[in-house]
């Protein structure tokens, strides 16, 4: 993961950038310009694109209201 994350970052931020490598990693990676700008990749678009990622990592369906009630 470390070694691809410039790349996976590139590849994220930019919808015209080649997402194939991304989308063997992160099958449910989103790929887009989240800032409205795709000529630049800031740090919003990181930002977003990691909290994206996040998201996809949890498999709802598999997770019950009691597994995660905090005690």
């Amino acid at each position: 993961m470390v070694a691809n994350a410039v790349a996976d970052l590139e590849a994220q931020a930019r919808p015209d950038a080649e997402g194939a490598g991304l989308a063997g990693r992160y099958a449910r990676a989103r790929q887009g310009s989240f800032d409205g700008n795709p000529a630049v990749v800031t740090e919003m678009d990181a930002l977003v694109a990691y909290l994206q990622m996040l998201g996809t990592l949890v498999q709802f369906r598999d997770v019950t209201p009691e597994q995660v009630r905090q005690q």
